[in-house]
């Protein structure tokens, strides 16, 4: 706690003495990036680095759409692939007699349960 106590008071004192020192300083440097900022030269590159980055953002959205179209195609082909193959396994004899069994055993009503002897289901 004693540490972060210390940093912080440091943290606070060096921001007085810079703000009372450095501001004519910070003001002289901040003239200086915008008058760099502002000269023809650097201007004349900002503007061909933007134009640059326009036409290469133009060219985007055809290729996502591109990247798109291509994945959504083979997600189907994949998706075609396992339905072909559940098919294939369920032409086999074995699973078309298994699927007989089953749905004539889920078709069938279940039996109701009959009394033993001594047992009253009136009663409840």
């Amino acid at each position: 706690m004693r540490g972060k106590l210390l940093f912080i008071t440091g943290g606070l004192v060096g921001y007085v003495l810079g703000a009372r020192a450095g501001r004519k300083r910070y003001d002289q440097i901040a003239a200086a990036a915008n008058d760099l900022w502002n000269a023809k030269p650097v201007q004349r590159r900002v503007t061909q680095v933007r134009d640059a980055a326009l036409e290469l953002v133009g060219d985007i959205p055809a290729n996502l759409y591109k990247v798109g179209k291509k994945a959504v195609s083979q997600a189907a082909a994949k998706k075609r692939q396992a339905a072909s193959k559940t098919d294939t396994a369920a032409a086999t004899p074995a699973a078309k007699a298994s699927t007989t069994t089953s749905r004539t055993s889920a078709a069938q009503p279940k039996p109701k349960p009959t009394p033993a002897a001594g047992d009253d289901f009136t009663a409840q």
